[in-house]
């Protein structure tokens, strides 16, 4: 149980990092697809920075 509060804490606090210039050029589906978390803030599409990597490969 205690596993499991550490991890939902870490990724409480993960930081983000914008992914592509707008909403309208990113393809959210990908990520989507690809289990990548994202978020919409001022159509700015923002990404864990642990999965940055990740959606390098699949979605760039």
């Amino acid at each position: 149980m205690l596993i499991a509060y550490y991890f939902y804490q870490k990724n409480q606090n993960e930081e983000f990092v914008r992914w592509g210039d707008s909403i309208h050029t990113v393809n959210t589906e990908i990520l989507k697809e690809n289990d990548i978390e994202y978020k919409i803030e001022n159509d700015k599409v923002y990404i864990p920075k642990s999965s940055l990597r990740k959606a390098t490969f699949c979605c760039s």
